[in-house]
């Protein structure tokens, strides 16, 4: 397991190092959200306060895939096509040698990411609610439509971020196909400050997280988001939101 991790690794590294010798960058990291210094995947669900955990751990370099906030099924099917990239046009000698047949790659992949810590933050969906509708993005929402109006329409948790495919739920950026969890820890953004110790307990100190002040829009109210909400408003996020309100034991 050892041995096929640190392939990995020195694969990625050759990898930084030949783009260091071209003047057109070469795709050298999968996505930020996989380390493989630090064997880490961290999944960034919009909203939810990940951009300082992301700038702490993501790795430098050129994405395959740029975009922050892939889910993990998405990043686990990265790893074979970084992997099999890494491993073309290094045959230079005949016969060949020491290289990888397609099921070794596919092995390796699928190794690296049973292997690697895999975590992410969720946060209240009546909260997370109350942030997206101050969202900074484009146009504020709320110079068009009413917070009630907003609630109407806000269907899923994947609505107002520029990034991701369409999510009904938090939990569904953080399971496989069949629904099932994947994460191996999945913490409140509420409860960060204390999440960060056991982060580095899981990882044997390899993920070290420093605390910092969440990047919070001066206009947002979610930190009072009760205070945004009337009965029917607070059903219609109860309603939309069940399955990340149920499994990650949130209340109003």
């Amino acid at each position: 397991m050892i041995q096929s991790l640190r392939k990995a690794k020195n694969r990625a590294r050759r990898l930084i190092a030949g783009s260091a010798h071209s003047k057109t960058p070469s795709i050298n990291v999968i996505n930020e959200a996989i380390n493989f210094d630090l064997q880490s995947i961290f999944i960034a669900v919009p909203k939810t306060g990940t951009t300082s955990v992301r700038t702490q751990i993501k790795p430098p370099g050129n994405p395959l895939v740029p975009n922050p906030h892939l889910n993990i099924v998405q990043v686990r099917d990265l790893i074979y096509p970084f992997l099999l990239k890494s491993s073309l046009r290094k045959n230079n000698s005949y016969p060949s040698r020491n290289v990888p047949t397609d099921k070794e790659i596919r092995d390796q992949a699928q190794e690296t990411f049973h292997n690697f810590f895999k975590f992410s933050a969720v946060r209240n969906p009546w909260a997370r609610c109350v942030s997206l509708y101050f969202r900074r993005e484009g146009v504020q929402t709320k110079r068009e439509l009413t917070f009630e109006a907003f609630c109407e329409k806000h269907s899923f948790a994947s609505d107002t971020c520029h990034h991701p495919t369409l999510h009904k739920n938090q939990f569904d950026w953080l399971c496989d196909e069949g629904g099932d969890m994947m994460m191996d820890f999945v913490y409140k953004v509420e409860e960060f400050q204390s999440a960060i110790e056991e982060i580095s307990e899981r990882t044997e100190g390899r993920v070290r997280l420093t605390f910092k002040s969440l990047n919070k829009n001066p206009e947002s109210k979610s930190s009072d988001y009760r205070n945004m909400y009337n009965a029917k408003t607070k059903q219609l996020i109860a309603k939309s939101f069940e399955k990340d309100i149920d499994f990650f034991k949130y209340s109003f």
